[in-house]
């Protein structure tokens, strides 16, 4: 049997506990359930679809304020995260070290076996996370798993996995067609996934490696207001500058002054929209000296004036 457990975190209380059949093999033709959860200060409601190796849940968290939990697996297994809206900060088996946020319209694919991940949310956010167990990941990648084949990948989500992500939200099928509808959106993520690894052409990353990018994505996170240079957040987290350069690069999608300016607009819109503080004051939490500049920053990604967000 697969025990799944949702615990409020760190004091442990159990939220919500169910078991499935090994490999999540059902008796019909899909398993299904829809769950609601009215937490004291956060709802939680999730949608769970299972069949023949595959977990598919999609879920909505709207927190009052900072919710805390840890999702834990008796079966490890290959996790698919999509973050669809607001922002997830979360870390895989225990690894408080290494803390990552996983904003809107971004993923982590972790090929490595996932027991347990523990996160939190301040925003109302909207995530997919699928999980394969190691067999069918095996049957489909035509190959046998090993912990070592593929890097976890932490990148932006492309079109093309954002439609197929919409079709997983939005199939209207029923019975044996859903579950074959299902499978085959699967199928797809999958040959992305493998498709994208085989198309890399860039230096070769071990685990330490992605380890220590993850942490120079982390501060850069962290240091809105006073960024590292490429050569500063290097030595921070351990690595060369070229190594960094390159890797940070394949493994989310920007460069990274990209990330900070991508950073930078999404914590401003925050600000703006949710706390509704001032231009000038959020300019400096962002890190912009010349509130102008940030104005003009700002209307280039979002196309409205800051202010305009800040109005009651």
């Amino acid at each position: 049997m697969i025990e799944f457990k949702l615990s409020s975190y760190p004091n442990g209380n159990i939220i919500y506990q169910n078991t499935y059949a090994d490999n999540f093999n059902c008796d019909g033709d899909i398993g299904e359930q829809e769950i609601e959860l009215r937490l004291e200060n956060t709802l939680v409601q999730f949608k769970q679809q299972w069949f023949n190796g595959i977990h598919i849940n999609m879920v909505e968290i709207e927190p009052n304020k900072q919710a805390n939990f840890i999702f834990e697996s008796s079966y490890p297994h290959i996790g698919f995260l999509f973050c669809l809206s607001g922002t997830i900060n979360y870390c895989l088996n225990d690894q408080e070290y290494s803390f990552l946020s996983l904003f809107k319209q971004e993923q982590n694919i972790n090929a490595g076996t996932v027991s347990s991940i523990t996160f939190n949310v301040t925003e109302k956010t909207r995530c997919i996370y699928i999980q394969l167990s190691e067999t069918y990941f095996e049957k489909i990648a035509g190959r046998k798993y090993e912990n070592h084949a593929f890097k976890p990948t932490h990148a932006p989500i492309s079109p093309e996995t954002g439609l197929i992500l919409k079709h997983l939200i939005g199939n209207t099928h029923q019975g044996r067609v859903k579950r074959l509808f299902l499978e085959a959106r699967v199928f797809e993520l999958i040959i992305i996934y493998i498709n994208q690894k085989q198309e890399k052409r860039g230096i070769s990353l071990k685990q330490e490696d992605v380890n220590k990018i993850m942490l120079a994505k982390q501060l850069v996170e962290q240091d809105l207001q006073k960024p590292s240079s490429l050569i500063e957040l290097s030595r921070k987290a351990g690595i060369n500058d070229y190594k960094l350069k390159k890797g940070f690069k394949e493994l989310t999608g920007h460069t990274v002054f990209g990330y900070l300016y991508k950073i930078r607009m999404e914590k401003a819109h925050y600000f703006l929209s949710k706390e509704k503080r001032t231009v000038n004051e959020v300019a400096f939490l962002v890190g912009y000296k010349n509130a102008q500049h940030f104005i003009v920053a700002f209307k280039k990604q979002y196309h409205i004036l800051p202010g305009s967000l800040n109005r009651n």
